[in-house]
């Protein structure tokens, strides 16, 4: 059975570069508490599988970073 296709989700835009790197940009900026805690509004990636991986690890941060009672 073949594997389906990585998705980018919907709240982030990508495009590849004259060079085939992919780039993409989160549509809504993170809160600071979520920039604080690491999460990146730009990423790139050499393949969209890999590309898909690392925009979900940034939305994990952000939704980490979110749980966490202020201090």
């Amino acid at each position: 059975m073949a594997r389906p296709a990585p998705e980018v989700p919907e709240t982030w835009r990508y495009l590849t570069s004259d060079v085939g790197r992919l780039w993409a940009w989160r549509r809504e900026p993170f809160e600071e508490i979520e920039k604080l805690a690491g999460a990146a509004t730009a990423v790139d990636a050499d393949d969209l599988g890999a590309l898909a991986r690392e925009i979900n690890r940034q939305e994990r941060i952000a939704e980490e970073a979110g749980q966490e009672p202020a201090s």
